[in-house]
């Protein structure tokens, strides 16, 4: 049995398929191609719900809650009203995000900072 995970090869996945087709246990597939008993299953309940062979598309993870058209009109609103809170942004943006994702995305994405009750860019935070 393998002790690091790496990708099957489609050859190694075809075999597998074959072997389990031509009716032998998964605990001898998995024995013959020295992989785990989970691992052949996987592969082969991937093969029955797809009918492909095919290594399944990397998880991306969660979608940004601002898109580049949001983030623009975020951009905007903060640069016309440098003194809103964030539940004012929040509310004018139309999105339903949290406090904390609303400022993530102001710090992170858009470069803003806040120096007392002003937003302001973090190249500009430092002058006076």
């Amino acid at each position: 049995m393998l002790w690091f995970m790496q990708p099957l090869s489609n050859d190694l996945r075809r075999r597998v398929i074959r072997a389990y087709q031509e009716g032998l246990s998964l605990g001898r597939i998995a024995e013959h191609y020295r992989l785990s008993k989970s691992g052949v299953q996987h592969l082969v309940e991937h093969f029955r719900s797809t009918g492909s062979i095919e290594r399944k598309p990397p998880n991306t993870g969660r979608k940004p809650a601002f898109d580049a058209a949001a983030l623009r009109r975020l951009e905007h609103d903060v640069l016309a009203h440098p003194d809103a809170t964030l539940e004012e942004l929040r509310a004018r943006s139309g999105k339903k995000v949290s406090l904390v994702a609303l400022h993530n995305t102001l710090r992170k994405k858009l470069g803003f900072t806040r120096k007392k009750s002003l937003y302001v860019r973090a190249s500009s935070a430092g002058r006076t």
